[in-house]
């Protein structure tokens, strides 16, 4: 062997090694043949045969690779050595991404994998890193039972100050388990994996987990399948049923083991207000307005209606929420059960719209130093249906200044069908939320018993945002037109535009002017010929000043009916408040 170029406190060993790194940079196939020479030479060197390692691994020989860490790994000397490149190699497999230590690792067998992976967790400092390796140990070797990972996870006394402990546990670590030895345990799991959940459903604003309702109801299932519960409960999944699901859930209301209906119960009812939530955006809950004269609703179930978006799935949560509150016994264990969970703004604003929905006015009503928009709406929902209409009407006139930008669109369901309860999921636009305010201040004029011209006067001018959806209180009212005979309205002229309104009175005016008389011109006008609009020994300037009249409002019919509203109610509040 020469010696020439070697040092003279160089080892044999060293010099083969060097002369392998001086050749791989210019010849691969003389390296090998020195690595090939010294690994025959020196069979049991450590430094020899991770040097052979390094050079595959260098040259990307995947199986070469493999074979020479094997080689290391089976000799168990100088392990300490070696825990850098494991560590590496356990980074590489956690990293889930394809590389070239995940292929190294794949041609290794089963029993030098196991191994390594041992050897990196027993070698791991942080508790974090050691419970990241033990998932990826058991995600290798699932045989080897979580169940000493999930009790060190549970138990971590970071758990709830570290949101990373929990997401292991949840995420990563119970799909792995196929049992669990204490149904205790599995129910703490099964809370654990509810307050992660909504916590990240709600919080984080990465979403980078698939489907977590989905990943919440498989560890209700693990639960389930032990306890031998339902397996239509457990397994709940995005193509079933809702209402199918909350009928098998009051089935279990007279069970003597209430836990079934507890946790399916309370993980159905959060998906249902994550998804109502979700839907609802800028919409807020009120009473709305049935009208006897149009068709009940098809879409309605029981006593109460919900319409607008959302409604379904309020309707699911708060259904779901009343049956979990069906018995002392129930509720007792529900708010044990929910004591337990983090606090989340998953309830904020539901229990004041479900105090709405039961009816509950006074536990609805926002308090009084309050005096948002939305605030300012409840108050007209709830104190119209409490008939307490001065401070309906009050509400509303706080409202209108604090009235968004955006105008939006007419609500078709605002008003429906029958004689039942109504409520209606309201869009906090203009044109909706004036419109809801024209259609409550309707019918206070209308309860009010008041039959004064001036009270059906603002009926009509009120009306035409809405319209058609007004009609029959319209019809109602050109019939008591005919029976009294006269019709005196002062404002007529200054807020009354609506093209059929205005073809309708002058149908009354042109085929039964012999019978009614229209008082509705500008006093200007009426005082110009000391006459009011009628037949009764009517004149061809008596005509002629009606269909001027009408001319004139036909010309504005293209006004904007939206702010003609906020016009006429700010203006006029002293004669709105008159009549009530």
């Amino acid at each position: 062997m020469p010696a020439v170029d070697a040092n003279i406190n160089e080892s044999d060993e060293d010099y083969i090694i060097s002369r392998a790194k001086e050749a791989q940079k210019h010849n691969i196939y003389s390296a090998k043949a020195w690595m090939l020479t010294a690994k025959t030479l020196f069979p049991t060197n450590f430094k020899i045969q991770f040097e052979a390692y390094l050079m595959e691994k260098q040259s990307g020989n995947v199986q070469e690779a493999a074979e020479c860490f094997s080689s290391l790994m089976g000799s168990r000397q100088n392990l300490t050595d070696l825990l850098p490149e494991i560590s590496l190699i356990a980074n590489a497999l956690k990293s889930n991404e394809p590389c070239f230590l995940c292929q190294m690792f794949d041609k290794i067998s089963p029993d030098i994998q196991l191994t390594i992976l041992k050897t990196s967790v027993e070698n791991s400092d942080d508790t974090m890193e050691h419970c990241r390796l033990l998932v990826l140990l058991l995600k290798k070797f699932p045989q080897l039972g979580v169940d000493s990972l999930v009790k060190t996870l549970i138990n971590a006394e970071k758990f709830f100050s570290d949101n990373k402990y929990a997401r292991l546990l949840v995420v990563e670590t119970l799909p792995l388990l196929s049992s669990l030895e204490s149904p205790r345990l599995l129910q703490r799991l099964v809370v654990k994996a509810m307050d992660f959940y909504n916590t990240y459903i709600y919080e984080d604003n990465e979403h980078d987990i698939t489907d977590p309702w989905q990943r919440l109801f498989s560890v209700l299932d693990l639960l389930g399948k032990q306890l031998a519960w339902d397996p239509y409960l457990v397994n709940y999944n995005n193509t079933l049923n809702r209402e199918t699901y909350l009928q098998k859930l009051l089935t279990l209301r007279s069970t003597e083991d209430c836990r079934q209906l507890l946790y399916c119960g309370l993980s159905f009812f959060l998906r249902s207000l994550h998804e109502y939530k979700s839907l609802k955006g800028n919409h807020i809950l009120v009473e709305s307005l049935v009208d006897p004269d149009l068709p009940p609703s098809k879409r309605r179930k029981g006593d109460i209606e919900v319409t607008g978006v959302s409604a379904y799935q309020f309707q699911t949560a708060a259904n779901c929420w009343e049956l979990l509150h069906s018995n002392d016994i129930i509720s007792r264990e529900f708010m044990k059960l929910t004591s337990q969970l983090q606090t989340k703004p998953w309830l904020e604003g539901f229990t004041d719209e479900l105090a709405l929905y039961r009816g509950q006015y006074e536990e609805a009503l926002p308090i009084s130093n309050i005096t948002s928009l939305t605030s300012n709406i409840i108050r007209v929902s709830i104190h119209y249906f409490q008939k307490n209409y001065t401070s309906c009407v009050e509400s509303i006139l706080a409202a209108l200044p604090q009235l968004p930008s955006i105008d939006g669109v007419l609500e078709a369901d605002l008003i429906v069908g029958g004689k039942h309860r109504h409520l209606h999921f309201l869009p906090l636009t203009k044109v909706a939320i004036v419109h809801y305010f024209c259609s409550i201040l309707i019918r206070i004029l209308l309860n009010t018993g008041n039959t004064a011209d001036l009270t059906y006067g603002h009926m009509l001018v009120l009306m035409q945002l809405g319209w058609p959806q007004e009609e029959s209180i319209f019809l109602h009212i050109l019939d008591v037109f005919k029976h009294k005979g006269v019709f005196h309205y002062h404002l007529f002229s200054a807020y009354i535009v609506h093209i059929d309104i205005l073809e309708e009175l002058s149908y009354i005016w042109n085929e039964q002017g012999k019978t009614i008389v229209l008082d509705i011109l500008p006093n200007s006008q009426q005082h110009l010929g000391q006459r009011r609009i009628g037949t009764r020994g009517a004149d061809k300037g008596v005509k002629d000043d009606f269909k001027q009249a009408m001319k004139a409002q036909v010309a504005r019919a293209n006004e904007s009916v939206l702010n003609l509203m906020i016009q006429f109610i700010t203006s006029e509040r002293s004669y709105l408040m008159q009549v009530l």
